[in-house]
């Protein structure tokens, strides 16, 4: 044991007795050993990227992964508790602790260590090998270390500190059976994954509730044998089971309550059947809305679990609201449908990953007691997930089936903190993407930077989406192909519709395919061009006894047009959904709105009932109108939103018919633009529509374009229509299609295009260059995996008797926050403003019981003015004391 023994306390500071600094290290790397040993799939993976074999692997770990604190047997570090460094030492020090400790243990090791642990003939070719792995074990909390500063060390070291340092690593060498530092070849790529088993390894080896403190002293080898022992008790209780596959899974399984006389769908019958290779296979399946895509994918998935081996899936959605609906359909069901994914007697965990997550799970999946048992056999559905890979959305990808945004997925290739616990969650998984036409250039150029670096990891994809424009998919194709060291230089276009592409190790092969004749339809489109006409479309719906929805390209317009209809049909049934209602009340509209217009809606829910929206309706969630009204907007996303017009067949009264064919007579689709003019000037769009062209920006030719299309077809059929119409507007020369006083704004968007995408190459992390630290690495709150105007978090609350509590809430703790809480852009919510009587200082304090102490968001105190209806104020960039108002009905806005 090297002396002096050095402490170890927790992030508080608090001690409940010392840990001698080596036994934490120990503990650390038996995690990293215990991992691999319990789980052959990532052994496997890792040894594959790495090019070791098992016992290889598992030296390096043994080698390494107990000098990943290093940094802390710096003074400085030690003089964080002056109490304890006094009561080891005798004296006191006046070193101060500027840099962190990852940086200060790789530095140490630069500088000094590598020379007294390396044979001379190995630093006399290259240090590299042995210093990738530092790299990767001293980044362990999140983001690789920092390089050298002069006077990093004599600053935060006294000798005898590195000298305990030097004596540790030879003890750690001896305990491995190495002489010295063995010169293992690290492929630069695969430090990645592997410093995301280090953070994970030092998450679990600093659980004290596994490695209770002990200040006994041990030798080395006695120690390593108990850490062993507690390190597959911390993995066990994790979560982390290496879960096999179910022999059997079928197009019912897919559902929580399988509906009468199910019927594959073509798709679906594809996915059943198509034969699978054993290596690494990317999948794209395009189809009409309706045509069962995500269980094609689940089928597609669970059937690669069982020839590829691996350990499950992470189904990534474009935003927060779908991914919730796709949580609770996942685990609804007896057995939840997700465990019908692996074998009976697994204990699989299914965890919901998105920044509101830890707020959204216990809505949508009630947990009851553990004695609440199915009599089937299977567990509660309070054990359906390890409440340790629940706590932290860094973990959920983790879990053997993850459901969240595609923007957790996202983060493993952006210099976000803790993005290679992302990749090394993702290393067995099948990456499910839906809706993959709602990625913009910038999302769209991330995606292929994490399909490059899944298939290098050997792992499969599946993207599900309406339509593609080729160009994108050839795009995606390419990245994938490139992560298997294939490089294809150009795809022929199809023009099948619906279609399966895949590609594998054996290329590219494609399929067209039927779509299910229920979904087959054509859709008129009518053009109108002002407000009053949309509000007579909607009182002939009212009249008629239909239900109908008007779906606005801004929350602005909802708002207004809404408040319009109110004050003029005090008898009308109108509801408004946008996104700047709080999480609590939107959560509640949500699932009020599934209610009245969803699939099993009858005529009691839905008779007369108007509901005017943003585009918070268009993705994912299965709503079914019997009249849509709709802002002009790109031509996929109006294909997209027509997919919520009469979507399931009903009788003329509204009921959901399934066996019967639908009787509410020819779906049309209304679209409110601009007057047509076949030779435009360049602000047609924003002189009609500012709103729409403020969203859509540069994207007036398109629109016009799309517009042109639908008007000389007086409408679209699906799926006849659907490649016409998606390459027709986008596989475009902006000279010849459009009219010249379009064409600048043409080249417009083609740049801004070129320049997301552009963005997106420089944000992205270079993987290929190994793990190290260029640039700023970034809190996951705010790290970009979309572009746009910058947004916060802002927080609304009640200044109640000298507290700050939330809107809807009597408790002040951190999660309840969550509920009070939107997202709004920046520049609306700039800074906050104090109420009258507070103190800046008052204020702050205030403010210390909100996560991260409200460091992150902006807090707007709002007074209730009358009943549900508050009013607060603000500061944006361009007003300082905006006034703000809320309410339950309408949401969030602000006075003029």
């Amino acid at each position: 044991m090297p002396a002096p023994f050095y402490r170890y306390w927790g992030k508080a500071g608090e001690e409940k007795s010392c840990h001698l600094l080596p036994y934490h290290c120990l503990d650390v790397a038996a995690c990293g050993v215990m991992l691999l040993k319990r789980l052959p799939r990532w052994r496997r993976r890792l040894a594959e990227l790495t090019g070791m074999d098992d016992s290889t692997l598992l030296l390096a770990l043994k080698v390494f992964f107990p000098l990943h604190d290093l940094g802390k047997f710096a003074t400085a570090f030690q003089n964080l508790r002056p109490d304890l460094l006094e009561k080891m030492r005798g004296c006191k020090s006046d070193k101060g602790y500027g840099t962190r400790h990852d940086t200060l243990g790789y530095v140490l090791w630069r500088e000094r260590l590598i020379s007294s642990c390396s044979r001379r003939s190995v630093r006399r070719r290259t240090p590299g090998n042995a210093d990738a792995w530092m790299r990767v074990v001293t980044g362990h909390h999140g983001q690789p270390p920092g390089e050298s500063i002069n006077g990093l060390l004599r600053d935060h070291f006294e000798d005898e500190d590195i000298s305990a340092a030097e004596a540790f690593s030879k003890a750690v060498l001896e305990l491995a059976g190495a002489e010295s530092l063995p010169d293992m070849a690290l492929p630069p790529e695969a430090t990645w994954w592997l410093a995301g088993l280090t953070v994970l390894a030092d998450w679990l080896g600093s659980n004290a509730g596994f490695f209770p403190y002990c200040e006994e002293i041990l030798p080395l080898c006695h120690y390593w044998e108990r850490a062993l022992k507690q390190a597959e008790k911390a993995v066990e209780a994790a979560g982390l089971n290496p879960d096999p596959p179910s022999g059997r899974f079928t197009l019912a399984d897919c559902f929580a309550d399988p509906p009468a006389n199910l019927k594959p769908t073509p798709l679906q019958r594809w996915a059943e059947t198509v034969a699978l290779g054993s290596g690494p296979s990317l999948f794209i399946l395009e189809d009409v809305t309706g045509a069962g895509k995500t269980e094609a994918a689940l089928l597609l998935a669970q059937r690669l679990l069982q020839v590829q081996g691996g350990g499950g899936l992470y189904f990534g959605l474009p935003t927060m609201a779908t991914a919730n609906g796709m949580y609770q359909r996942l685990g609804g069901g007896r057995p939840p449908v997700y465990r019908r994914l692996f074998a009976r007697g697994s204990h699989p965990s299914l965890v919901l990953a998105h920044s509101r997550a830890e707020l959204v799970r216990g809505h949508l999946l009630p947990l009851p007691g553990p004695e609440d048992d199915y009599g089937d056999g299977t567990e509660a559905a309070a054990n359906r997930c390890s409440a340790w890979l629940a706590d932290n959305r860094k973990k959920a990808l983790l879990a053997e089936v993850g459901v969240g945004t595609i923007d957790q997925a996202l983060l493993a290739v952006l210099a976000s903190r803790h993005q290679s616990l992302r990749l090394l969650g993702l290393l067995d998984k099948v990456l499910i993407a839906d809706e993959v036409h709602a990625c913009d250039a910038y999302m769209n150029r991330l995606l292929q930077h994490l399909l490059r670096a899944h298939a290098r990891a050997g792992g499969s994809a599946v993207l599900l989406s309406a339509t593609l424009p080729h160009r994108q998919k050839a795009a995606l194709i390419r990245a994938f192909a490139e992560g298997l060291g294939h490089e294809i230089c150009e795809t022929e276009p199809c023009d099948a519709y619906p279609l399966a592409t895949v590609f594998d190790q054996n290329g590219i092969s494609i399929r067209p395919l039927q779509t299910r004749p229920e979904v087959a339809r054509r859709v008129a489109v009518d053009f109108i061009e002002s407000e009053a006409q949309a509000e007579a479309v909607l009182a002939d719906a009212v009249a008629r006894g239909c239900c109908a929805c008007w779906i606005c390209n801004t929350v602005d317009d909802a708002r207004r047009r809404f408040e319009q209809l109110v004050q003029k049909h005090p008898d009308w049934k109108l509801d408004l959904f946008h996104a700047r209602f709080t999480l609590h009340d939107r959560m509640a509209v949500e699932q009020w709105v599934l209610r009245n217009f969803g699939k099993r809606s009858g005529p009691a829910e839905r008779r007369g009932r108007v509901l005017i929206a943003t585009q918070v309706v268009e993705q994912s969630l299965d709503l079914d109108f019997d009249v849509l009204i709709s802002d002009l907007a790109p031509i996929d996303l109006l294909v997209q939103r027509a997919g919520r017009l009469q979507r399931h067949p009903r009788d003329a009264e509204g009921r959901y018919t399934p066996d019967a064919p639908d009787r509410r007579g020819a779906p049309k689709l209304t679209v409110q633009a601009p007057p047509w003019d076949d030779d435009p000037a360049a602000d047609w769009l924003r002189q009609a529509l500012p709103g729409t062209a403020a969203v859509y920006e540069a994207e007036d030719a398109h629109l016009w374009l799309g517009m042109k299309l639908l008007r000389e077809r007086q409408g679209f059929a699906m799926p006849g229509d659907a490649r016409f119409l998606i390459e027709g507007v986008y596989d475009t020369d902006p000279f010849e299609d459009f009219p010249e006083a379009l064409q600048a704004k043409a080249l417009e968007a083609d740049g801004l295009y070129r320049g997301k995408s552009s963005i997106a190459e420089d944000k992205a992390l270079p993987l290929e260059q190994g793990y190290r630290l260029e640039g700023p690495w970034l809190d996951e709150d705010i790290a970009p995996t979309r572009l746009g105007e910058p947004t916060t978090t802002v927080w609304l609350a009640r200044l109640t008797e000298g507290r700050l509590l939330p809107l809807h809430s009597d408790s002040a703790a951190p999660e309840v926050w969550l509920e009070s809480s939107l997202i709004l852009r920046r520049a609306l919510a700039y800074h906050e403003v104090i109420p009258d009587g507070v103190s800046p200082e008052g204020w702050q304090k205030l403010k210390e019981g909100l996560p991260g102490k409200g460091k992150w968001g902006v807090v707007i105190a709002l007074n209730c003015v009358e009943d549900k209806f508050w009013e607060g104020q603000v500061q944006s960039e361009q007003v300082r004391n905006r006034t703000v108002i809320y309410s339950q009905t309408t949401g969030l806005a602000f006075k003029e």
